[in-house]
């Protein structure tokens, strides 16, 4: 068993994590990005990888350590060290991500370095979270993303896929439209959840770039507007009238209006697909899934 593989099996216990700190800290001396005395600590706000923050007297800025569990992978959430990297380089400059220091992989497995930003977790105004997502709708997106696809049949698949691996019984799919405008093509973060949305000095910035896709717009506004992320995240759910001031706020500020209307039509079928997955997430061990199910359910059927 590798060092790496004995970390993974033990990803929350204080020994390990401290071991793993160590080993990485040499990695990154080695490559020339972080210094002998630079202080590392833990940032406790990730549900997939281990992440630290290092601070150093003779570092300009703070930096983010990110190391990738390969096996934090789920059927919805990639976790993807070479797409983050990828991302953030591309997004040098915009104000929308973390500045990108560097990438590698060791023994260790991928990690990344990115610049600290200051600021807090966004619990504010929906409108500024889709002034946000308009923002990175209308970037372009850089060569080699993977693509998402969000029609009916797709959505319906990828929930029944859930459904079969660990026994869930599904109610049957919620009814949405059959003429549905075609599905732009958008740069998609792919996970933007409160969480992932600091609340800087300068603006609402989005962190966790490990599954960035090219797709439909809908897929970023259904996460983002899903009851089960908001209240994992320590947020309540947001009402109808957040939900429709955010559509409004988003198409206003420029975001895409096919993906808008698409969203309104798929929503059931999102809320349906995202309570399969809390339900899928608690049979893996995470017991925090399972009290947002029933969230997801009823909005599927309000939709």
């Amino acid at each position: 068993m590798t060092l790496r593989d004995d970390m993974m099996m033990h990803p929350t216990g204080a020994l390990e994590h401290d071991r793993l700190q160590q080993s990485l800290s040499l990695i990154w001396q080695e490559e020339g990005h972080v210094s002998k005395h630079a202080n590392w600590s833990r940032l406790l706000g990730g549900r997939s990888n281990p992440v630290w923050r290092i601070t150093s007297d003779d570092m300009s800025h703070d930096l983010v350590c990110k190391l990738y569990n390969e096996a934090a992978a789920t059927p919805l959430f990639s976790n993807d060290g070479t797409r983050e990297a990828l991302v953030l380089k591309h997004l040098a400059g915009t104000g929308l991500a973390p500045d990108f220091v560097a990438f590698l992989d060791s023994a260790l497995g991928a990690s990344v370095l990115y610049r600290h930003v200051d600021g807090m977790p966004w619990s504010g105004a929906v409108e500024d979270v889709a002034r946000l997502m308009a923002r990175l709708h209308r970037t372009n997106a850089p060569e080699g993303l993977p693509e998402t696809i969000t029609s009916p049949v797709t959505l319906i698949a990828e929930t029944c896929a859930m459904g079969e691996a660990t026994g869930i019984r599904l109610t049957p799919p919620p009814q949405v439209p059959n003429d549905l405008p075609a599905a732009t093509r958008r740069l998609l973060h792919g996970d933007i959840v409160p969480g992932n949305i600091v609340a800087a000095e300068s603006g609402l910035r989005l962190i966790d770039w490990q599954c960035p896709t090219i797709g439909d717009p809908a897929g970023d506004i259904a996460i983002f507007l899903s009851p089960a992320m908001q209240v994992l995240y320590g947020n309540r759910p947001l009402s109808s009238e957040e939900q429709s001031a955010f559509l409004t706020a988003y198409v206003s500020a420029g975001g895409d209006p096919v993906g808008a209307a698409r969203y309104r039509a798929l929503a059931p079928l999102f809320h349906w697909r995202m309570a399969c997955y809390c339900h899928w997430k608690a049979a893996h061990g995470d017991a925090a899934y399972r009290g947002v199910a029933e969230l997801e359910r009823r909005a599927s059927e309000q939709g």
